[in-house]
């Protein structure tokens, strides 16, 4: 089979990561997502191999269609889940463009002997913006991210994009629940809004499990970098609401509002304890991470994402002056296993990975910044 091509593969930085935005210094990015289902149909985990073709004609039809789903993906063809590679999916799940449910399914499916079809795709914008999956948990979840914290611009998208499909298809709706979805915490609006935050002053001033466990307590969950059942590396936090039955979009958008100002101010305040009262031992971790990023030769994604959280804190408590935000992003997704080996456009063996990724990291900061002596 031929092998499909995703042409944003050869950019190194989604477009919604180039910011500089002061936001960004704390929180990396937004996202909203609307879960929805088709009325009439079984939910995709009960729905049939024909059920799932079926519904992926309709949706894939509707957004051919209709004029203004057509600006959100010109070049109005889904990526068939079965006929991209398995590095290229990944590439799409640590481009958060799918999510690793969805790609678990895809592997459940090629390893099963089922002959039938895979009836799974997405539509991604080149932006890399704005994603649509079709038959993952829900018939249809699609999302828009952002740099920084701003739902003001994508809930507007997210909401066009959901009226342009209201409009061709008919939802699952319930008239006292809401909109139907496959797991209960999504009945309702079914929106999910979340946030991407950077801690690390909490971490260190060992105020990170109470901040939490406030958090949780006023119903926000808090996941790892790819969402649920994912680890929290690098002082890379995901917060989100945990329901969206008996409260409105604009409620849900400004909880999530309230609780990252609030979480913001924690680690601003975080940082400023630590500038004053750790101001020799910050400035050590700091310069330390950034002198083996500098010249490790060997280094695995997990320590280097951990490593470059650090020099992240130190740009942005002016520690460290010469390196920009874009700059410290760009190798956040290129550690990557996936993306670091589209980059170079091959597949490698961890081994080879490893090497690759240390001396990318040192070409992009050689590039980029030299530290004042």
């Amino acid at each position: 089979m031929k092998e499909t091509k995703l042409s944003f593969t050869n950019r190194t930085l989604p477009i919604w990561l180039e910011s500089d935005k002061a936001s960004s210094l704390t929180v990396l990015s937004s996202r909203v997502r609307f879960a929805r289902n088709l009325a009439g149909y079984p939910f995709p985990t009960k729905a049939t191999a024909n059920e799932l073709d079926e519904i992926l004609e309709m949706i894939s039809h509707a957004v051919k269609k209709e004029e203004t789903l057509n600006k959100f993906f010109p070049d109005s063809e889904p990526i068939a889940i079965d006929k991209i590679t398995p590095l290229q999916a990944e590439f799409l799940v640590e481009r958060h463009l799918i999510s690793p449910d969805f790609l678990h399914r895809m592997t459940k499916k090629k390893d099963s002997k089922s002959s039938g079809s895979f009836g799974r795709a997405a539509f991604i914008n080149q932006d890399e913006t704005v994603s649509l999956m079709i038959n993952e948990e829900d018939h249809l979840r699609f999302q828009v991210l952002a740099a920084g914290l701003n739902f003001t611009d994508s809930f507007r998208k997210l909401n066009e994009l959901d009226d342009c499909l209201e409009s061709l298809l008919r939802y699952a709706y319930s008239q006292q629940y809401g909109f139907l979805t496959a797991c209960p915490s999504n009945v309702g609006t079914g929106l999910r809004a979340s946030v991407m935050i950077h801690l690390p002053g909490l971490v260190l001033t060992k105020e990170i499990d109470k901040v939490l466990r406030a958090i949780w307590q006023i119903g926000y969950a808090v996941r790892g970098l790819y969402g649920e059942g994912t680890e929290t590396r690098g002082y890379f936090f995901q917060i989100s609401n945990t329901v969206s039955l008996g409260q409105s979009e604009a409620e849900i958008i400004e909880g999530i509002e309230k609780v990252t100002n609030q979480l913001i101010s924690h680690e601003e305040k975080a940082r400023e304890y630590l500038s004053k009262n750790m101001k020799s031992e910050i400035e050590d971790k700091v310069f330390r991470a950034h002198a083996l990023l500098n010249s490790a030769r060997l280094i695995t994604s997990e320590e280097a994402l951990n490593l470059l959280a650090t020099v992240r804190l130190g740009v942005a408590m002016k520690i460290i002056t010469n390196i920009t935000l874009t700059a410290l992003n760009k190798i956040m997704f290129l550690l990557k296993p996936a993306n670091l080996q589209v980059f170079y456009n091959q597949e490698m063996s961890p081994h080879e990975r490893d090497e690759k990724r240390a001396a990318l990291i040192r070409q992009i900061l050689t590039e980029t910044s030299q530290l004042p002596i």
